[in-house]
This record gives C-alpha cells, structure tokens and sequence, in this order.
C-alpha cells in the first residue's frame, strides 16, 4: 500500500489513500476504501452511545461494525469505548479489508479484533459469529439500511442495541413515496416535520423486521443532519415484547390546513376529514406511534459527555445538549414559520412561544431536528392562540 496518509480521529490513527480524504463528490478515480470525514460528528456520537452502554453493562461489551470500510467505527469502539472487549469488522470490499487490517495493526488493537470479508447480511447470520451474539450492531451503509436490518436483529443477544444510519432520506421524506414504499413498506408524508416522519417510518420497519421473529423494539435515541438520520433502538425477545411493540405501529394523521396532526392504531384507517377544522386528511405509516428517545438514556449520555474525551468538540455538545431537553417532549413539533405562514404574521421569536406555552401548563420544548421547531403537547387551536397573541395577528383560528 503506496503513498499513504496518516490522519487521527478520536483516539486512533489510520493510514488512508490521499484520494479517501477528498470531499465525496471529488473522488475520481474511486479510491480503494472508503472513509466519509464528513461523518465524524456520527461516529462522535456512536462512541458515546457505546461508553454509555458500557457503564450500564458493567462487563465487556462485543460489538460489530458489519459495513466497515476502513475499520475507523469499530477501531474507535475499541479504543474509546471503555468497556468493549471484542469487536467484529466487516466488509466486502477486499481492498477495505486490507485496510482494516493495517489500521487495527496500526492501533495495537489485533488481539481484540476479528476480520471478515463477508456480505454482511451472512455475516450477521453464520452461526459462528451469532454464537455469543452481540450487544451493540452498527449498520451504516451508504444509503438505506433496510436490507441489513433482520439479519442484524436476528444477531443481537436479549436487550441488544442496534444502530442503523439511513441517508436515503429523500424517499423517506416524501419526495420519492414509491422509493419510500418499496423499501420500507409505508407510506412517507412531506410535512414541515418531515425528518420526524422519516425516523418513524424507519423504526416502523425495524419493529416489523422484529415482531416477526418474537422481538420487540425500544428505542433509546434518534439524530438527524442534514444528509442522514440515525437510530438506537435495543431489541428484546419474547412473544410479550412483540405484542407490546405492535402496540406502537400506526398512522399518522396530518391536516395541511390547520397543522393538526394525531395517530391512529393499525386497526384505524387512516385519512378521513379532520376533527379540527373538517378539510381532508393526509396520512403517513404504518410507522413507529410511541417514544423515540429513552429520557434517562439521553441524559447520561449527555453526562458521559461532559466527562469524556470528547467533551471539547461544541457540535457534539450542542446535539447532545438538544437531545438531552427535547427527549420528554411530545410527539412530533411544530415549526415558527409554517404556524405564521397559517396565520399570514411574522414568525415571533421560538423562545417567547416556548414560555408561554409552558405558563399555560403545556410542555414546550425546542427540537434539534429543526432550528426554528418546538415540541408540545398543546392543541394547534392553543398554538395559534399563543402565536395571535405574540405576534399580534387578527386572522381567525381554524
């Protein structure tokens, strides 16, 4: 391997062709591994996720990067992870392999690592490598990760945690609803909270993928970026969990005239008239109905934070800190400027809205999904209430 780079992120080092580190869209010829440094603040955030499981284990954790690349995710996992006694890197690129093992050689890490060239889909299935089972599988392809996402349930131990990455956001977003429902059986909505939208749809299929194999699914944390949107969820296994998790799967009910918006059961149908304002309703679904944060979860991974390594990185913190606030808030946000373009008023300020939602006696929280959203549990006839009164608009409420 000729004219190679040395570059640090976190606390390892990797050796990488010149052409690996140029922007994606810079990268011709393709090189021979591939590594996004554009994704770091992902991986930032998957290595505090696994130091957070790690104390709450209280013993060794076995994870397995099964799209590995360069070997950067897993090689982290290792290295700043705390508790983590093996990890299993994967990939089907036999030049990324090459590459994963020269980093693991690189960090001092061969004695805790195990290699495979494999698809991951039949490295998450051979029986060898589900033995002991896993407590934490990170699907992070370059797109959908529907395809992955039964073969990694299937190989997670009792209470396992998988992470899944989706950059095919735009089906899942509504632009493409076809896209969306070929790959993630539901149907997509194209709303000003439509990132929330498309984490529901994707933890929907997960517990599909779950309840079919007597699993159930809890997430414990959601992020998005502008190019992605990343879950946690642990799986746990019994009959009982699954019933619990069909529970959760519904639709989505949205009114474009009013923004009310509610779930409905899969054994509702959804659409018909809204019970607001009586126009026609759109629907989304089936999708995931229940919480997608686990609040003491968020919590102590905002703590694990502040103590970390990691704790000078003001990104970071600042996705953390807003996952933190937001992780007790309601279901689904609204956002300042779609709720004045309703009322035909300038946007007042998202803070003053908050508060006086609060004085109400609603919960209010900011959102990191959207800079200029906020959750609550507020009806929309109190929302626009409190934005008349802020802003001062005369129009009539729906």
């Amino acid at each position: 391997m000729k004219e190679l780079i040395e570059v640090k992120e976190g606390l390892v080092r990797l050796k990488l062709p010149p052409q690996a580190l140029k922007p994606l869209g810079e990268r011709k010829p393709k090189p021979p591994v591939f590594y996004n440094p554009e994704a770091v603040l992902n991986r930032d955030v998957a290595v505090l996720v696994v130091r957070t499981l790690s104390k709450a284990a209280g013993e060794g954790l076995r994870v397995c990067d099964a799209l590995a690349g360069c070997g950067v995710r897993g090689l982290r996992f290792l290295a700043e992870g705390l508790g983590v006694k093996e990890a299993v890197l994967n990939d089907l690129n036999p030049d990324a392999v090459r590459f994963i093992q020269l980093n693991t050689e690189i960090n001092g890490l061969s004695g805790r690592v195990e290699i495979y060239n494999l698809d991951a889909r039949v490295l998450l299935l051979e029986r060898k490598v589900r033995l002991q089972g896993f407590d934490f599988v990170d699907i992070d392809p370059f797109g959908s990760p529907a395809s992955f996402v039964q073969s990694a349930v299937l190989s997670l131990k009792p209470g396992g945690v998988l992470a899944a990455t989706a950059t095919d956001t735009a089906p899942l977003s509504g632009t493409y609803p076809r896209v969306c429902l070929r790959r993630y059986w539901a149907r997509p909505l194209k709303t000003e909270y439509y990132p929330e939208v498309a984490v529901r749809i994707l933890l929907g299929f997960i517990a599909r993928n779950c309840t079919t194999v007597d699993r159930g699914l809890e997430p414990i944390l959601v992020h998005r970026t502008t190019q992605y949107i990343r879950v946690y969820a642990r799986v746990h296994r019994g009959v009982k969990t699954a019933e619990e998790t069909m529970n959760k799967m519904g639709y989505l009910n949205h009114c474009f005239r009013c923004l009310h918006r509610f779930f409905v059961d899969l054994d509702t149908p959804p659409g018909g008239k809204c019970p607001n304002c009586g126009d026609r309703l759109s629907w989304a679904g089936p999708l995931w109905m229940g919480r997608i944060f686990d609040a003491d979860f968020c919590h102590k991974l905002r703590e694990e934070y502040i103590t970390s390594h990691l704790s000078s990185k003001r990104e970071l913190g600042r996705l953390i800190e807003a996952i933190d606030a937001e992780s007790r808030g309601a279901a689904t946000y609204y956002v300042t400027d779609r709720v004045s373009s309703l009322l035909k008023a300038s946007p007042p300020a998202k803070n003053i809205i908050i508060e006086n939602l609060r004085k109400m006696g609603y919960t209010a929280t900011p959102t990191h999904f959207d800079g200029k959203g906020f959750r609550t549990d507020a009806p929309i006839r109190d929302i626009i209430m409190v934005f008349k009164k802020t802003s001062g608009s005369s129009k009539p409420t729906p």
